[in-house]
């Protein structure tokens, strides 16, 4: 595993990345639940239930790279390869 340089373990304590992430994933939910049209609160019970919010988080680096209709199309896949209905 390779070690994090000094500025990125700077990232790291400060709070920043973490914040960046929930600011992402309340973004990318929101979109789900609007693409879908459902409720937000729908939506999220949905991803979590199905896999789709561990998937957001473990693939992170990536995913935030992508378009948000790329990323809503990957939740649905995985959802749907876990039992999901959408």
């Amino acid at each position: 595993m390779a070690a994090i340089s000094d500025k990125d373990s700077e990232v790291l304590n400060s709070g920043t990345d973490r914040m960046n992430r929930i600011r992402y994933m309340n973004f990318i939910i929101y979109e789900f639940a609007s693409g879908f049209k459902r409720p937000l609160q729908e939506a999220f019970i949905y991803l979590e239930d199905y896999g789709g919010l561990k998937f957001l988080l473990d693939n992170y680096d990536y995913e935030h790279t992508q378009s948000e209709f790329n990323t809503c199309m990957h939740l649905l896949h995985v959802c749907r390869r876990n039992g999901g209905w959408l």
